[in-house]
Parts: structure tokens; sequence; C-alpha cells
């Protein structure tokens, strides 16, 4: 962008005349002023135009109630409603004054205070040069930034340094900003960036931020230093890191992260500790190198990896309270993210997920809520390649699993005594999704080759009761002696073959009958043993339902109510082969070795309204399923729920109860509620929910992953130790009672404040022990053009813990921070 140069000459009101040519030239040879009236004060010298004053010299145009100028001095003076639009650039001041010469500018609006400029985009030079008015400027186009300054000097290469000003950079109200950054000095460089020299953000005219300096990208690809990113938590105390965004052409981006945590100290100098303390550097490659025909990304990704050299010292890899012999500094640490998706070309497609961890107690001490992360068993990686096509899929995938219970590296020496964990190694899959085969039949085929191995031998290991426990060693030594004992697993090659058909007939227009058969088989390998076995089994059931509906009213005013009942029979009457195999996961947990037969009768409702011409949305529902097993000649699971939307009410609940499986201890599996009041619609709302919260998230994951070893040993009192209520040990596998409370206002200012709160009671059949167990507050800001939003939180937990952070999210950048 050239600068605000105006190339002026004494001209009537009828004709132009030529300008000398000069050094520096930008605008072209020739201007036109007009005006109603037109003063030539010194002849040769000084014009003065008034009245409707225009100014033109290609496609830039000063207008004002006056104009004048010298043509000896090359200074240029608009008095009263001044419009400048100058190859892009737009100005709005009350009085203008520009030396050619020395390529400045001085303006002022009403007040006397600096005038506004702003850059547009998306609007042609010669569309901005028709327009008369102030407020057809300012909606013209979009907004690239926006500037107010008293004075501003256009340099050679094009960018402007300021004095005392403010900048907005992004495409808000340019004459009424909710919000600015004020500077000493500035240098503006249009489309690529500008420097701010002790800049100060201002939002409705109050100090929020205040820096010493700072660069921003003007484009949406620049390279330069971010916002520093400060963080804070009860693990790693408080953290500062700063980024620092490189481009390496169109598809390829980087950016650095140099960090510090500056960590906290245990309750007791002689025990481990959780979190993280010492320098660290974070690095972001992103990359969407290619495009297909319809130009969206063909192959796009990101490889995030964090590096830092712990100072705290080493930790016994089984209890993280334990400090290590001699307890050395844990030095250099790290983990690695890699996020890949790719189009190969006719219907073949590629995508890795890949996460690992230098060792298992990273993940607890980069996550702030340790007992939330001491309860997951493994962080997954996955990769696959796979064919989709319009009837059909086959691909082929490899799974590894980390385990991060414990704090074994991830590289370790191969002699150290481990619980092994079982991979995909790999898995094919191919699919025929249900399709027509003849008359009402339809039908598909699910077939499935895996194979399940640890990385570096054939066998688990677990010792004969199947067991891995690092603390707690099988008596006959079994476990870990690298021999394989009966009752342990082993590698292990599987096929599994799955078809099935179903048909659907219309039984007299009142109800549907989709009757369905399945057959599963599954033949083993085993790779120690090299035993060889199989599991069938047959699947037949019948699905039944109907739909009863009741129009109220009309229009838009008109209510639907259905009424949906349904019931279901499955049964497999035998299993063949080897009934109960070996559990490595869920399919070979699928149906018991006796078989089964069971029902499902189920009555839905639910209320809907008309939303918009064509669509609907939901004012009720009410569901209840019960479920009856026909081999044990009892009721099973009774579910339910019910959805009520009133006005601005929501309310909603869940349950599911259990009360004639026998040895069954909890009988009540599953109660949630949770009710929303919306008091002033998008502006303020309350909402509060209950959850009963059973046993642990490991005996939750375990029917659904079992390729690592077996959960770990309940916590179980021992029976001559006196427990009290305030002892973690009396609440261990014991159901708790969380109060789930939130509330949420959003300002007409673009200010969003949240707060929410968490209270837990635990067992109350004993000890009834209540307390808030954590708190969070969120504010977050965004002026009314959305063009960036500041977050801010703060999240405090049981005992000492805290977590906070702070994020900024540019438009077209993309957020910094957390």
């Amino acid at each position: 962008m050239v600068g605000l140069l105006l190339t002026l000459a004494l001209t009537t009101t009828a004709g132009q005349l030529p300008v000398p040519s000069a050094p520096g030239e930008l605008l072209g040879e020739t201007v036109e002023l007009t005006g109603d009236v037109r003063v030539e004060t010194e002849p040769g010298v000084l014009v003065v135009a008034r009245k409707n004053a225009v100014l033109r010299s290609g496609t830039s145009v000063l207008r004002a109630d006056e104009i004048s100028y010298n043509h000896t001095t090359q200074v240029a003076e608009a008095r009263g409603n001044v419009l400048l639009v100058m190859r892009g650039l737009v100005g709005f001041a009350e009085h203008l004054t520009l030396d050619r010469q020395t390529r400045t500018l001085t303006a002022e609006n009403a007040n006397g205070e600096g005038a506004a400029f702003v850059q547009k985009e998306n609007v042609s030079p010669e569309a901005l040069a028709g327009l008369e008015t102030a407020e057809q400027l300012a909606k013209a186009g979009k907004n690239a930034f926006s500037f107010t300054t008293r004075g501003l000097h256009i340099r050679e290469d094009g960018a402007y340094e300021l004095e005392g000003s403010s900048f907005t950079p992004c495409d808000c109200d340019v004459l009424t900003p909710t919000w600015r950054i004020s500077t000493s000095s500035a240098k503006l460089t249009p489309n690529e960036s500008a420097t701010l020299t002790l800049p100060a953000v201002y939002v409705y005219g109050v100090p929020v931020l205040l820096l010493p300096w700072v660069y921003l990208p003007l484009s949406q690809r620049a390279s330069g230093l971010l916002l520093p990113e400060v963080t804070g938590s009860g693990l790693s105390g408080f953290q500062l890191d700063q980024p620092l965004f490189l481009t390496l052409g169109r598809s390829y981006d980087l950016t650095l992260s140099p960090g510090y945590a500056f960590g906290t100290e245990p309750l007791e100098p002689t025990q481990g500790s959780l979190g993280v303390k010492g320098p660290r550097l974070s690095t972001e490659f992103r990359y969407v190198p290619l495009a297909d025909p319809e130009g969206n990304p063909a192959m796009e990704g990101r490889l995030w990896t964090q590096l830092l050299y712990d100072l705290k010292p080493e930790r016994d890899p089984l209890n993280y309270n334990v400090l290590a012999p001699g307890a050395p500094q844990r030095g250099l640490r790290g983990w690695g993210l890699l996020e890949h998706r790719q189009k190969l070309g006719n219907g073949f497609f590629a995508r890795a997920d890949v996460k690992l961890f230098s060792d298992g107690f990273l993940f607890a001490d980069t996550t702030t809520n340790s007992a939330f992360a001491r309860s997951y068993y493994y962080v997954p990686s996955t990769a696959t390649v796979y064919h989709r096509g319009p009837d059909d899929y086959a691909g082929l995938a490899l799974a590894y699993r980390q385990d991060i219970r414990w704090g074994y590296s991830l590289f370790g020496a191969g002699d150290v005594a481990r619980p092994t964990v079982f991979q995909e190694l790999p898995t094919l899959r191919y699919a025929l999704p249900t399709r027509p085969l003849l008359g009402p039949l339809n039908g598909g085929v699910e077939v499935e080759l895996s194979w399940l191995s640890p990385l570096d031998q054939l066998l688990g290991d677990e010792g004969t009761d199947g067991t891995y426990w690092p603390l707690l060693p099988d008596s006959d030594g079994t476990q870990g002696n690298g021999r394989f004992d009966p009752g342990e697993r082993q590698a292990r090659t599987r096929l599994d073959v799955m078809p099935r058909v179903n048909a659907t007939f219309d039984l007299g227009g009142v109800l549907r009958l989709t009757p369905y058969l399945a057959v599963r088989e599954s033949l083993y390998l085993y790779e120690v043993t090299r035993e060889t076995n199989h599991r069938g089994y047959g699947m037949v059931g019948a699905y039944m339902d109907t739909e009863l509906s009741r129009v109220f009213g009309e229009g838009a005013n008109a209510i639907r109510h259905s009424i949906l009942p349904s019931v279901e029979v499955r049964a497999v009457p035998h299993v063949f082969g080897q009934g109960s195999p070996q559990i490595y996961d869920e399919v070979d947990a699928a149906v018991p070795a006796n078989g089964f037969f069971q029902g499902q009768v189920a009555l839905r409702q639910k209320l809907l309204a008309r939303a918009g011409p064509t669509g609907t949305r939901e004012l009720g529902r009410l569901d209840v399923v019960q479920g009856v097993d026909f081999l044990e000649r009892r009721l099973g699971e009774t579910s339910g729920r019910i959805l009520a939307v009133l006005g601005p009410v929501t309310a909603e609940a869940r349950g599911r109860l259990d009360l004639f499986t026998p040895d069954t201890e909890e009988r009540l599996t599953q109660l949630s509620a949770r009710i929303g009041w919306s008091i002033i619609q998008n502006r303020l709302s309350v909402s509060a929910g209950y959850e009963r919260a059973l046993a642990s998230s490991e005996q939750v994951r375990r029917p659904i992953d079992m390729l690592l070893p077996p959960p770990l040993a309940p916590q179980v009192p021992d029976p001559g130790t006196a427990v009290s209520c305030s002892s973690d040990a009396a609440f261990a596998n014991k159901p708790i009672d969380r109060v789930l409370l939130g509330a949420e206002t959003r300002l007409p200012f673009g200010l969003n404040l949240g707060y929410s709160a968490e209270v837990q009671r635990k067992d109350p059949a004993r000890c009834d022990v209540a307390e808030l167990f954590s708190q969070t507050l969120s504010v977050s800001f965004s002026p009314s053009c959305d063009c960036w939003r500041l977050n801010a939180w703060t999240r405090v937990g049981p005992g000492t813990t805290f977590d906070g952070g702070l994020s900024v999210t540019i438009l077209n950048l993309g957020t910094f921070g957390r």
C-alpha cells in the first residue's frame, strides 16, 4: 500500500492541468479539483475550493467542505467533514494536512483527537472512489485493520509510522470501535504486520492489558511472535511459554514455543509428587500440501511435540509418591502427537492418530486432575489404510496402547519387569453393509482377521492367576518368569466371520415385523502352544414395532404426539466349540458359554412442535424399557428417560435399575438428572444436575477393551484395621452422588461470565460425607465484530489442587494458550 501522497495541481472547475513530474511521483500526472466555489488567492500558487470540494487523482479522492493546495510547498489542507480514499485506505477527519515533500500527514477529528483511518479489503478502488458519505465508506468491503492518529509518516516501502495512535487489527466498527490497542509508536505494513511499542489494550475505554512490545500479523500467514501463554496449576505451578509462528510457504507452518514450568514442592521432601519443573520446548508443525479437484484438503495433518528437562527427583515406577533410590533428576522427558489425514484416490484413504509419552507418569504429571488421570489405563495410537466404496468397507489397522498406570519408560531396558500389553498387529476388516438380496430379504457380512500380541514377546507372562500385579507377584513364581504357564495369555490370531440377514414385513398397515438371523464363527490360532480352536453360534431374533400419532392444533402452533411401542426377542440357542475362550476383547465376551434367550419391551412417546417452515423441535419425551431373561426366568434391567421443555426450562432424567440379576450388589446402575433455565434468552441461564457415579472408570472401560492386563486389585480395607470416615479407604469402590451447578451470563457488549461447581456426597449409606469437590470460574470477552476472543479460567479442586489458563483466539490465526 502506498501512503497518502496526493499530487495536487492548480485547476479550474472546468478542466485539468498537468502536474510537474518529480521523483517519488505515485498517483499519476493530473488531478482534478472541483467545488461549488473556487478561489485562487495567489495565482499559480494557492487555490481554495469550498462547498462540496472534491479533489481527484485516478481512484484517489479527497472530499471536504473546504480544500486548499499550495503548489510551491506541495501542502494540501482539507477542513470540515473530511473523507479520504487512497488505494484502499479510507480516512475520516475534521482537519487534514498533507506534506507531500516530507511524506507526512497530520489529522484530527472534531474534538481535537486523532482522526480515524481504515484499510479496506474485498472492494475495488474504483468502487470506493464512487462513495460519497462516511456511512457508505464505513460499511463498504471488509476492514483489514483500523487506526487513529494525529501524525502519520509514509515510508518508501509503503509502511506507516504512527506516533501516539490507537490500533484495531480486525473488522470492527470503524467510527466507534469497542476495543483498541493504544501505543506510543507503531509501524504498520499493510498485508504483513504491525509492530507496537508500549501497547495497552482498552475495552470500552478500560485498560485490561499492558505489554512492553508486541508484534501482530496482519495477514493470515505472517511469521512473528505471538502473545505469551500464561498458565498455572497445582501440579506444576506457574508456567510461561512464548510462541513464535513461522510460515514455511503456503501449505506449511511451524510454531516454536520455548517455556518454563516453575513447579511446586511436595508436602514432604522425602516423597515423590506429580507435576513437572524446568525448561521446555513445544513444536507444532502443520501441513496441508494437497487438495482434491473440489479444492478440499486431500492431505492434512500436524506433528506436535514437547520436550522438557524435568528438574524434579525421579520416582519409583510403581508409585509416584515414592522416590527412586538415590533420586536423580528425572531429566529429559517428552511427548509427541501425530494427526494425519489423506485421500489416496480411487476410494482409498489413510489416517493416523498417534500419541506417545516418554514414560507412563508423564500423562498424570501434565493432567491437572490427577485422580481422573490415574483412572485411565492407556493412551491409544492407531494407523489405518482403508477403502470406502458405495456398498462396502475394507481396511488395515494397527493399534498401539501405552500403559500409563506405571512410570516405566516407553523405550526402557528389556530386562525391566512390567505388565505386558497386547497390541493389534494388525487387524484386517471387511464389511458389506445391509443391502437388498432377494425379495424382502436384506443382508450383509463382516469379516475380521486380527493378530493380538505384545511387541517384544508372544506371551503375557501374567502368572497362573492370570493377573499381572507388580506389587504382588504370584506365590508360585510364575509371574514374569519368561515361560508360558497355564492361565496366561499368549499371542493369538483370530478370524471372525459374521453374516446376517433380515426382512421387513408390513402387517396390515398397523405393525412392522423385522425378523433377523446372524451367524458368527471365530477361528483361533495360539502362537506359543500352536493350538487351534473355534467358537461358533447363531443368533435369531425378531423386532416388531408400530407408531400411533395425532396432531393437535394447526399451522405454526401444531403439536404432534407419537406413541412408539416395540417388542424384541433374540436368542443364541447353543455355542459350539470353545464356549468360554480366554477373553481378549469384546468379541470374546459377547456371548456367555451357554448362550442366551432375551427379550425387551419398550414404550416410547414424544411431543414435537414446528420450528421454522420445515423443521421440528422436541417438547417432551418419555421412554420406558424392560428387559427379560427367558433362559433364567427373570426380569432384566429396567431403564427410562424423561424429557420436558416448558418454555425457557428444559428438564431431563435417566435411570437404569437391575432388581433381579443374582449376585449383584449395586442395583441402581445409572441415575442422572439435569434441569436448565434460560432466564433471559441468550443472556442469562442457570443449570443444576445430579449424577450417581458407580465404581471406577477402570471397571467401566473393561468391557470395551481388554487387551491390557486385568484391572487393578480392588482397594479393600484390611478388616483388622479400623477405618474412619475421614479416610479415603472408607469410600473405596463405593457409590458417589454428584451434584453439578452452573450459571452463565452473556452481556450485550461481549463479556461472558461462567461459574460451575461440583458437590460430592460419598457413601451415603455409611459415612454420608458431603464436600465441595471443585469450582470453576471462566471469563471471556469478544468484541461485536468477533475478530478475536480472550478467555481466562481457573479451577479449584479438592485440597490445594488448582488449574487455570489464558488463551487468545484471533480470526484467521487460531487459538494460542489454553
